[in-house]
């Protein structure tokens, strides 16, 4: 199987002290090993929020795939971690953490290292997951990001991220609104005061006018049932 392969490499690489090359490639082989290597591709994906087994929580795991890897071809990884491959028939998978990983291809003809492959791995950012941080776009407000490589202090933290709110005008336009319905009634209240007389005479002349209507309206009665 391909994983007792990867495994016995490793640990022969380990072991052994190989000073000398047993077999060596030609520079056509070398070139074509590199042009195989030169195909593969290593993505990553962040896994989110884990559990650890006592219970604590980490943000910094993540799942490296490395896809189309040549069958002659063995892979070493540096530095080393207690984490195993994981194969399928096209895919090496492990679950690796925040730093800089090595991926050394070796090749199975030449014994030697070909190429290396160098994987970057984020620094996840725990600031994202702050409510100050919601409503904000981590691409442009670096410090709200899903990833940011240095550390600040939470003082400064805070003190940017509200001076970026203030700035761009995030989350305002609720309080805005609670604004403007807190003082529509003492603004109402306001204009009734100023004009009170006028409402007053209005309100006088429309209870006029509706007494006119009510009694000519009971004389035309009248004059009907007679």
């Amino acid at each position: 199987m391909k994983k007792n392969k990867y495994l016995l490499f490793t640990i022969m690489i380990l072991f052994l002290n190989i000073s000398y090359v047993n077999a060596e490639c030609s520079d056509e082989e070398l070139n074509q090993i590199t042009k195989e290597i030169d195909k593969i591709e290593i993505t990553y994906k962040h896994l989110g929020e884990v559990t650890k087994e006592d219970g604590s929580k980490v943000y910094n795991e993540f799942l490296v795939t490395a896809k189309n890897i040549p069958e002659n071809v063995y892979v070493h990884l540096s530095p080393m971690t207690e984490e195993n491959f994981d194969e399928t028939t096209e895919d090496l998978k492990i679950k690796l953490t925040t730093g800089t990983w090595y991926y050394n291809m070796y090749s199975s003809k030449c014994e030697t290292v070909v190429d290396t492959i160098t994987v970057k791995l984020p620094t996840f950012n725990i600031y994202s997951l702050d409510p100050l941080c919601e409503g904000i776009d981590g691409e442009d407000f670096k410090y709200c990001g899903k990833y940011y490589e240095y550390q600040i202090d939470r003082e400064t933290f805070e003190r940017k991220v509200k001076a970026y709110r203030i700035e761009h005008k995030i989350g305002q336009e609720d309080t805005t609104k609670v604004e403007k319905e807190n003082n529509f009634f003492p603004k109402i209240l306001d204009i009734l005061k100023d004009n009170y007389l006028y409402i007053l005479g209005v309100l006088g002349v429309l209870l006029i006018i509706t007494i006119i209507i009510i009694i000519i309206s009971k004389k035309k009665k009248r004059k009907i049932l007679q």
